[in-house]
């Protein structure tokens, strides 16, 4: 997948869904890789397929869990300023009841980080962790002069389980943990993340406008 409105290079490996989407371009110092399918195991890729500006791709873990999991990765309405995708993810196994936890996972190199929290339709943002919060906004001071470029990742406040965000030398990385019932045959559970990469100058303006319109949009269906 590319992006050809944009100056930012976006690709999919779908043999590595845990890389997710991979970013480049000229406000990046280094690669950033959002959206990516962590299931925590080997997984194969067993069909694929693209319609539009979606991609999707169906992956089978190798472990006992017996899970199959779809992952769309979207390209997400967003201003000339900011571009946006979503993962939508949706699993469902073929035992009578397996456990259903998966991870998407997003990498970027930054210095700075606030947490979101959406409080009547607006967000907040607060420098300490806390567990209501549905979103991280990622940046690096401009002391470096490592890029002008900041990065927002959000669960849907409707469909997570929880968001935790942890230091790996340089980088950072963000899990957004979904689904946190036992999955059962025949049924299927489905859940998203939104991130997108926008300028670093009034970065809390524009990833709160768009982390806000995401939370308040309806979760979606598990059948």
């Amino acid at each position: 997948m590319t992006d050809a409105g944009s100056r930012i290079a976006a690709a999919i490996d779908l043999d590595q869904p845990r890389q997710g989407i991979t970013l480049a371009g000229e406000s990046m110092p280094s690669a950033i890789t959002l959206l990516g399918l962590d299931l925590r195991s080997e997984c194969r890729l067993t069909d694929h397929w693209v319609r539009g500006d979606d991609v999707t791709a169906v992956y089978e873990s190798a472990d006992a869990r017996h899970l199959r999991t779809t992952a769309m990765w979207r390209l997400h309405p967003s201003d000339g300023a900011t571009r946006a995708w979503e993962l939508i993810a949706s699993s469902q196994t073929s035992l009578l009841q397996s456990d259903s936890v998966l991870a998407v996972v997003s990498e970027i190199d930054a210095t700075d980080i606030v947490w979101g929290t959406c409080r009547d339709g607006a967000m907040h943002w607060h420098t300490d962790p806390s567990s209501d919060a549905t979103c991280v906004l990622l940046g690096r001071s401009r002391a470096t002069g490592s890029g002008d470029a900041s990065v927002l990742v959000a669960a849907h406040p409707g469909d997570a389980r929880r968001m935790t965000v942890r230091r790996d030398g340089t980088r950072v990385v963000v899990e957004c943990w979904l689904f946190s019932t036992a999955l059962e045959k025949g049924v299927l559970l489905r859940s998203r993340v939104l991130a997108a990469v926008g300028p670093a100058a009034d970065a809390t303006r524009w990833a709160g406008d768009l982390a806000a319109k995401f939370a308040a949009s309806p979760p979606m269906l598990t059948t």
